[in-house]
């Protein structure tokens, strides 16, 4: 009885250890698992952000471009209507100038 009962000591000890070299197994297993997904969310993650980085960027180069456009029509009106001014107003502004420094 004795002896029987170490057969199962033995048994169960055996069973035991193979258990913890399964378990350790697996959790090698799930481990390079959970690395290999954790890499791949990244490199997915950082995807997305470069394409939205892109898309902001084009945006933004899209809205200044607008704006600078805006800008340079206006200073060209400016321009346009200060050249566009009548000789002879610009000869009575001149005049009225003249008489000012001479003052």
């Amino acid at each position: 009885m004795a002896k029987e009962a170490l057969l199962k000591v033995v048994e169960a000890e055996e069973k035991a250890e193979q258990l913890i070299k399964t378990a350790k197994s697996e959790s090698r297993d799930l481990i390079a698992l959970s690395e290999k997904r954790s890499r791949n969310l990244l490199d997915d993650a950082t995807i997305k952000a470069k394409v939205e980085c892109d898309r902001l960027r084009s945006k933004a180069e899209d809205d200044m471009k607008e704006e600078l456009d805006a800008i340079s029509r206006a200073s060209e009106e400016k321009c346009k209507s200060i050249t566009d001014i009548p000789q002879d107003r610009f000869n009575e502004a001149k005049k009225i100038l003249v008489e000012r420094i001479v003052k």
